[in-house]
């Protein structure tokens, strides 16, 4: 059940109102049954993996770690995590490299590789249920009643692709009374009808686009990989910030606040900022459960922390995908990570935006920083290193001039129209923000016109959904 089909909107119409009719001491029980009832509708077989990984990590925490944690019984659990996904997002990986090795070293192996359908939401629910084992072995409580837990660890909002939640995030909401007001409705309906604009309008626009530059075979020129690089850069961030308006917005309708996953990311300064900014809920994970762990592990060699760092991100880019190409992805922003601690220090300055900073420096390092992070989506988006590099060559060797290859010239005009789009939004924002008097009238302005504003989006999206869809990049991993 995709968050942007009929299918979903119907069953988010029927969950809400049957919600907050209930008694409040059946709706834990009901969310955590709409819950298994989406999880299932794609595939019913693997609710029992999902209520097996929860009821393990529940079982765990509650017995096991809140009464004698250790180092050994932590790693016990987050091994038991970590074989679900390993076998079923990573078997067929291994072996490919093993096979490779093998013939590499002149042995003739050729064994068939099982074709073995990935759960959707696995890595997600993975990394959720390490970092509550953590959490627990270092203090937390953990949940006492299991519908809480279940809850918790299956909210369909969150369960397919995040946001990433720890347990002091959620849990008095859970545990608490949770109540709803117009204006909350209102807002969890707004998130909703933005989360569908940005995936319908602009992500699937870009779809096609980007697909043709990066489709095997593809002779790409310059300005064809420049435009592909940029309009995956776009759609990558419109995609999922889509999904995670929806997951939000849907929240907010029952109640919950979810942490916010996107801060801007494409006005960073600086590769640092970018991961403060950019699914800032597994950057946190990332930072608090790999790189402190490793650089804590390493304290005695502190030259050492930008290899951690690169190490960390190479995790973080495998997490994303079995493929050499995420790992890549990876290894280029922990680079680039540790060149901001290190070498290009002085030009990347402080990490955190300075309001006395001067604007032609500032719109530098947000020019260097997009250019780099926009480089990096070429590995994350080819299917091989070779495709990859057929972008970057085309890009740096300016192959056929301003010359397209592949795109007609109406693509690269809907890449830029969306690009400039972006900076406009980006621009009226950091204005407003320095400038909010000036902006009062314009404001008063936009909220008489909302209801004509949303009623225009809403016949926008039906418009764009009647010319195709395309999954959410994120269900993939």
């Amino acid at each position: 059940m995709v968050f942007t089909s009929y299918a979903y909107l119907l069953f988010l119409t029927a969950a809400f109102p049957l919600h907050w009719l209930l008694p409040r001491s059946f709706r834990k029980a009901f969310l955590v049954l709409c819950s298994y009832v989406f999880y299932c509708s794609w595939r019913w077989e693997y609710g029992f993996l999902l209520l097996g990984v929860s009821l393990f990590n529940w079982a765990y925490g509650r017995w096991v770690l809140a009464r004698a944690a250790s180092g050994g019984r932590l790693s016990i659990g987050i091994l038991m995590n970590l074989a679900p996904l390993l076998y079923f997002k990573y078997t067929g990986f291994a072996l490919t490299n093993a096979v490779w090795i093998a013939n590499f070293f002149g042995a003739e192996w050729h064994p068939a590789l099982p074709d073995i359908l990935l759960p959707l939401g696995i890595s997600f629910f993975t990394f959720q249920g390490i970092a509550y084992l953590i959490d627990v072995a270092s203090g937390e409580e953990p949940f006492r009643r299991l519908l809480d837990f279940l809850l918790y660890k299956g909210f369909w909002p969150q369960l397919i692709a995040g946001p990433i939640i720890r347990p002091h995030e959620i849990r008095g909401q859970i545990q608490g009374e949770r109540t709803l007001d117009s204006a909350r409705f209102v807002a969890g309906c707004e998130r909703i009808l933005f989360g569908f604009a940005k995936k319908k309008i602009l992500a699937d626009t870009l779809a096609p686009i980007v697909e043709r530059v990066f489709e095997g075979g593809a002779a790409a020129n310059a300005t064809d990989a420049a435009a592909g690089v940029l309009g995956f850069g776009l759609q990558v961030y419109f995609d999922f910030g889509a999904y995670c308006d929806i997951a939000i917005g849907t929240a907010m309708l029952f109640g919950f606040t979810f942490p916010e996953n996107f801060d801007w990311p494409y006005l960073s300064r600086s590769p640092q900022e970018f991961w403060s900014r950019w699914h800032m809920t597994l950057s946190r994970w990332i930072r608090d459960y790999l790189f402190t762990p490793m650089a804590f592990a390493a304290r005695r060699r502190p030259g050492l922390a930008p290899l951690w760092v690169v190490a960390a991100m190479a995790i973080c880019g495998l997490w994303h995908g079995a493929q050499w190409t995420f790992v890549l992805w990876g290894v280029w922003h922990g680079l680039l990570l540790a060149l901001n601690q290190t070498w290009l220090r002085r030009f990347f300055a402080a990490a955190a935006p300075s309001s006395s900073e001067p604007i032609p420096r500032a719109l530098l390092r947000i020019a260097v920083t997009f250019i780099l992070v926009s480089l990096g989506w070429a590995l994350f988006r080819a299917r091989s290193m070779e495709g990859a590099w057929a972008v970057w060559s085309a890009i740096l060797f300016v192959k056929g001039g301003l010359h397209p290859g592949v795109l007609p010239v109406r693509s690269i005009g809907v890449v830029a129209v969306v690009f400039l789009l972006l900076l406009s939004a980006q621009a009226f924002r950091y204005v407003r923000e320095r400038r909010s008097e000036a902006f009062e009238n314009v404001e008063s302005a936009i909220r008489a016109l909302k209801p004509f504003l949303y009623v225009i989006l809403y016949f926008a999206v039906v418009f764009f959904s009647a010319l195709g869809t395309t999954p959410f990049m994120y269900f993939q991993f």
